[in-house]
């Protein structure tokens, strides 16, 4: 039996040959479907559908492998793997983790794929960090924490007062972002990386139609992030619903 991951990761592929073939990722995704791909989220099929189209401009293949399980309420899950080939040829191999929800069609109404490990450093800790920010338990979040920040971490956003020490100070806040100003989406534009720092680019969607830019200097110890610090010329957009 093909489940709707095997479906999923199969229309994927299908960008190899061309784009149109993603337009039937319609046929398997809810109205509303929850899309966590490696740290970065869309809500909404349309919007999915978008992300994977930007997604498959920037590469020339892509190939999954993967083994799972069906549970008894219907949920999927499973260890995947990719190996994708880049615009010049240069090929980026990552694994993770599935979790899918289905609806009451048999759609998937939630699909998220962790990354957890990857050939590309930047990508990969560009991928865990975001991935915190999406886990809605606390104590999950914490434990997710410690394999992506130093203890004594400092995170500094674009106003003056927001700076945060340590975890334990940074989860506080992500519980409060998440309850007061959750995002609709938050895509990657581009990273890079320089001896000890990562530097990327998100793009951010908020209720309303509202958008955030925003660039991050991650500033690394070992296979830790040691200072998070972000810029953004439009941050109210996040810090608005906070106060």
């Amino acid at each position: 039996m093909t489940t709707p991951l095997a479906r999923y990761f199969e229309i994927v592929e299908s960008a190899n040959i061309g784009p149109a073939g993603l337009d039937a990722l319609r046929d398997i995704l809810a109205d509303n479907v929850l899309l966590l791909h490696c740290g970065e989220f869309v809500q909404g099929r349309e919007r999915a559908l978008a992300f994977h189209h930007r997604k498959a401009a920037k590469r020339r293949a892509i190939k999954h492998t993967w083994t799972g399980s069906v549970e008894a309420d219907g949920s999927i899950t499973a260890d995947w793997s990719e190996a994708v080939q880049d615009l010049q040829g240069k090929e980026f191999l990552a694994s993770g983790h599935a979790a899918v929800t289905l609806d009451v069609d048999g759609r998937i109404a939630h699909l998220n794929l962790s990354l957890a490990s990857a050939s590309d450093r930047a990508r990969l800790l560009t991928a865990k960090h975001m991935q915190v920010w999406t886990i809605p338990d606390p104590g999950e979040r914490a434990k997710a924490m410690e394999d992506i920040y130093a203890e004594n971490f400092t995170f500094m956003e674009p106003e003056p007062d927001n700076v945060f020490v340590g975890r334990d100070a940074l989860n506080d806040y992500i519980s409060v972002v998440q309850q007061k100003a959750p995002p609709v989406s938050i895509e990657v534009e581009s990273y890079y990386q320089n001896r000890e720092f990562v530097f990327f680019r998100w793009d951010a969607l908020f209720p309303g139609g509202k958008t955030s830019v925003g660039w991050e200097v991650l500033h690394t110890k070992g296979d830790l992030l040691e200072r998070i610090v972000i810029f953004s010329p439009n941050h109210e957009v996040v810090t608005e619903n906070l106060q």
